[in-house]
């Protein structure tokens, strides 16, 4: 009996030994994780604070340019606001293309693609159609009447066409309902000038996912049309010059309801909401 209560006690001593160690070793990895993860929340803070200075330097600097009026400087301190790592040229490589972010991620089976601004150049309506798959619906409108060759081109790709000058006589909201649809997921827009007041009535009131659009005049103007669609939650993906024209310059622009279908990553706002 003696030699048994001798082995449990023993036995009892180890089982004892190895919880103790087994907590203080348990118990300073703990500590060491914690500490590290204190490292990381310290760096991430310094981080998010130079981000946020960066970005609050890019909006001054975009008002200074403001200032100064010269559009081509301008248009470099405009900043993307979110990466799109798969965005695209759709359409001609000069003017005329647009960047769009990861045209394939479109819900092919219910997709509306809206293509303001023709004169009888459908590159970009053409090609946006081929890589979603064919099955969008597009809604092309122009000042004028397209060519027979372009309607006919137009209706092989599942389009309808409507004529009249961008707002005062055809308006955005009229085409969407004409052509029976509710929403736009892509929207390209180049009626030269005409989108400073037919735009923001039109993604006030309707769903829109992303936005090609030309802004033609001074940089003030340039900055007003970027912050009326700021005020809709639209962030800039890309910034392409037209060289052909030094008052007008691409954007590409996404919503932020959107962001999540096409895979794309915010960095902060760069578009100053009011001047300081």
């Amino acid at each position: 009996m003696a030699s048994n209560s001798g082995s449990l006690s023993t036995f009892l001593l180890l089982l004892i030994l190895m919880i103790t160690v087994s907590n203080y070793f348990g118990t300073n990895k703990i500590d060491f994780k914690l500490c590290e993860t204190q490292k990381d929340l310290n760096k991430l803070a310094n981080t998010d604070s130079i981000l946020n200075d960066f970005l609050v330097q890019s909006q001054k600097d975009l008002l200074e340019q403001v200032k100064r009026g010269i559009n081509q400087e301008f248009y470099q301190r405009v900043m993307p606001e979110v990466i799109c790592k798969d965005k695209v040229r759709i359409g001609e490589k000069s003017d005329g293309g647009k960047y769009v972010c990861k045209p394939q991620a479109v819900n092919q089976e219910d997709c509306t693609i809206m293509s303001l601004g023709l004169n009888n150049q459908i590159e970009f309506d053409e090609h946006i159609s081929k890589v979603t798959g064919g099955k969008c619906t597009i809604l092309g409108a122009d000042i004028a009447e397209q060519s027979p060759s372009t309607k006919s081109k137009y209706a092989a790709i599942n389009g309808q066409l409507f004529v009249g000058k961008i707002p005062e006589i055809l308006g955005l909201p009229d085409i969407l309902k004409k052509s029976g649809k509710s929403k736009v997921d892509f929207l390209k827009i180049d009626i030269e000038g005409g989108e400073h007041a037919g735009l923001e009535p039109f993604i006030k009131d309707y769903s829109v996912c992303q936005i090609f659009i030309e802004i033609h005049g001074s940089p003030s103007a340039h900055l007003k049309m970027l912050q009326k669609m700021a005020k809709y939650n639209f962030r800039i993906f890309n910034v392409d010059p037209n060289f052909q024209c030094p008052q007008c310059c691409e954007y590409s622009l996404i919503n932020e309801n959107c962001m999540e279908q096409y895979g794309v990553v915010p960095l902060g706002f760069t578009i100053p909401k009011n001047n300081f």
